[in-house]
C-alpha cells in the first residue's frame, strides 16, 4: 500500500531493498531517502510453509509489487540485494516481467571475514 502521497514523480528514484533468506524473501520499495512506498514478502501472497522459499514465490511478489509501482507511474528502479536465498535472482525477473527498467543491480550481502571456529582436529 502506498504510505506517503507524493507530488510528482518526475525527479524519484525508487531503490528496491530485496533481502533473501533461506525461508522467506523480503522486498522493500523506498526512495533513496528512506520514504517507504511498498514493502512485501512471500507471506503477503497466501503463501505459506515452506513454498515461500521457493524462487517462484519471490519472483511473484516482485511481480506484484513491481506492478503496483508501474501503476503509480513510476518506470525506473535500483536493486539491491541481500542474503542467499532462493530468490535473489528469480525477483529481478519479476521486476522485470513487471515492466520497470532496472538501472543498476547492487549486492550487498555481509560475508563474515573469519567464521566460525572450525572443529577441533581429528586424533588417530
Amino acid at each position: 500500500m502506498l504510505l506517503k502521497p507524493i507530488s510528482s514523480n518526475d525527479n524519484i528514484l525508487i531503490v528496491a531493498n530485496i533481502f533473501s533468506s533461506s525461508n522467506n524473501t523480503i522486498i522493500n520499495l523506498s526512495t533513496l531517502d528512506s520514504r517507504v512506498f511498498f514493502c512485501g514478502s512471500t507471506g503477503f501472497l497466501n503463501i505459506k510453509g515452506a513454498k515461500r522459499s521457493t524462487s517462484y514465490a519471490s519472483q511473484r511478489i516482485a511481480n506484484v509489487l513491481g506492478r503496483k509501482l508501474y501503476s503509480i507511474g513510476f518506470r525506473f528502479v535500483y536493486i539491491i540485494v541481500r542474503g542467499f536465498g532462493n530468490g535473489r535472482y528469480s525477483s529481478l525477473k519479476g521486476f522485470n516481467n513487471a515492466g520497470l527498467k532496472i538501472l543498476s543491480i547492487l549486492d550487498n550481502t555481509s560475508v563474515p571475514f573469519n567464521g566460525c571456529k572450525s572443529r577441533k582436529k581429528r586424533r588417530i
